[in-house]
């Protein structure tokens, strides 16, 4: 089945930082100091951080970002999860048409956030760090279960399946390099006239990496070796994969 996967064909993309902490923070025990925080980063980095959003057991950050025609698209930029704080940024989003968002080097405000994060919750420690691309690749036409169904060996497999998700490891030494790839699809709305509108193809590629062993306290080089990891595959290793290139 004929499909190139290319920059050009990404619809959405999302980036995500995720830290595990050890003792994990919680808005019950730690909110005066998670509020500072919080209004650190809007105060520091107000072209990605706006709003702070805080519950009995819920903190986090949004921020609204301009589209074209004067929409806008809210978006949480900050949220503290069970496991530890994430951030995410997107720097492509889908919303009437693909729109691209100016966040900047996300890499370069993840790194004066996670020094900030550490010198104030000196107790906790970073056990693990993960970076998570999210992406849409828009197929058009192209039934995207057919597409990735077409990487199965056994075409008696192949004329069968009508829906799949891929999970994918391939782990290097020290880190974790997951690819999970499934099809998805939406229906546009029927025209003026009535009748079935057309259905859109595509397909989500997540790519998670991180640090195969948990550290006690995630040294400062071992995080920035997995920032210039990820940031390298995505650049220069994930297509050639996807189109399985030599």
């Amino acid at each position: 089945m004929e499909y190139t996967y290319a920059k050009e064909n990404i619809s959405q993309h999302v980036v995500r930082y995720g830290l595990d902490l050890r003792p994990t923070l919680a808005p019950a025990q730690h909110r005066g100091a998670l509020q500072d925080y919080c209004n650190w980063l809007i105060e520091t980095f107000g072209g990605l951080f706006e709003t702070l959003l805080s519950g009995p057991s819920q903190l986090s950050v949004q921020k609204s970002f301009p589209l074209a025609g004067g929409k806008k698209a809210q978006f949480p930029t900050f949220v503290l999860s069970p496991r530890g704080p994430i951030f995410a940024f997107p720097r492509r989003l889908f919303v009437d048409a693909v729109q691209d968002i100016d966040v900047g080097d996300t890499d370069a405000v993840f790194r004066d956030a996670l020094a900030e994060l550490k010198s104030r919750f000196l107790e906790q420690k970073v056990t693990r760090l993960g970076v998570v691309h999210e992406l849409v690749f828009d197929t058009g036409g192209v039934d995207s279960a057919a597409l990735v169904a077409a990487r199965l060996a056994d075409s008696a497999w192949r004329a069968k399946v009508a829906n799949l998700s891929l999970q994918l490891e391939m782990p290097t030494e020290d880190k974790n390099v997951n690819v999970q790839i499934r099809p998805t699809f939406v229906r546009q709305p029927a025209g003026p006239q009535g009748g079935g509108g057309a259905t859109r193809f595509g397909v989500i590629v997540n790519v998670d990496i991180n640090n195969r062993r948990p550290s006690n306290d995630l040294p400062s080089d071992q995080a920035e070796d997995i920032l210039v990891f990820a940031c390298n595959y995505i650049a220069a290793e994930l297509l050639d994969f996807l189109n399985a290139s030599d």
